[in-house]
């Protein structure tokens, strides 16, 4: 099989991080994601993702991260048959086919145009399922999106990498285009920000990765737009969904909810307009 050559820097290397992840936890006995996918994608790339062992703890929030926001996803499915839904940052997620939205509701990632170029070859056409090459913060992408429908809007691992008037700005042009709809979305506090600023040798500031904006509690991005209302939150740590990883990550996440400053350091959440 022919392998896809990769050389990426900043933001970009993040899909590949997240692809690792869901990687680790596809192998692990216990997954509690089980992407099907992310092995025979893993194999497809031309990318020594060795580097990235040091993360790897980070299986476990990014497979409690994206089983929630499947969750969601097909919640909003079921009660809107003629939905569309928006995977912003999509990265190299097979999300579409994990979630498997019905006949007549539409499915578009949204990239980089080099990740989507990438993304194309990595995955089969499914009806009702658009790739579109495009930086998130522009507006011009959603021309191509009837806008006449709900919408569900995913953003896994995205938007702690834009600033805070770009975040504003991509719910903004979303909200104008559409009459109604969900937000999923996770974020992190400050303290998670300024921990991984504080280490110059981790595989972010290796790859020249910079985080944007944070918030410090769930409802705080009420204040982007008066549009936005805070409908619930799920946890990263929740114990159901983690009971079968590592001792080390559960004492890890038992010691991280006794401590008020970190148990809210970072949000699942799910936004309505």
């Amino acid at each position: 099989m022919k392998t896809i050559p990769i050389d990426f820097t900043g933001v970009r290397v993040t899909a590949l991080v997240e692809l690792y992840l869901r990687w680790l936890d596809s192998q692990d006995p216990h997954p509690i994601l089980g992407d099907p996918w992310a092995d025979r994608v893993v194999r497809r790339l031309d990318f020594d993702f060795s580097s990235f062992k040091p993360m790897a703890l980070g299986q476990y929030a990014v497979g409690v991260r994206s089983r929630v926001m499947d969750e969601w996803t097909r919640e909003f499915l079921a009660k809107n048959p003629d939905a569309i839904v928006l995977d912003l940052g999509c990265g190299f997620d097979s999300r579409v086919f994990r979630v498997d939205p019905a006949p007549g509701q539409h499915w578009y990632d949204v990239d980089f145009p080099d990740v989507i170029e990438i993304m194309d070859q990595l995955y089969p056409e499914r009806p009702g399922h658009t790739t579109i090459g495009a930086s998130v913060v522009d507006r011009d992408w959603l021309a191509r999106i009837p806008g006449d429908r709900p919408v569900i809007v995913v953003a896994d691992g995205l938007y702690q990498f834009l600033d805070e008037d770009e975040v504003r700005q991509v719910f903004r042009n979303i909200m104008d285009h559409f009459p109604t709809g969900q937000f999923v979305f996770n974020i992190g506090a400050a303290s998670v920000k300024k921990r991984y600023e504080s280490q110059p040798n981790s595989i972010f500031a290796q790859h020249g990765v910079t985080f944007g904006w944070t918030v410090e509690s769930a409802r705080e991005a009420e204040r982007l737009d008066d549009r936005l209302h805070y409908v619930d939150q799920r946890s990263v740590v929740e114990a159901a969904l983690i009971r079968h990883a590592s001792l080390y990550y559960r004492m890890l996440c038992a010691l991280v909810s006794m401590v008020p400053a970190w148990r809210n350091s970072g949000f699942l959440l799910r936004y309505r307009f």
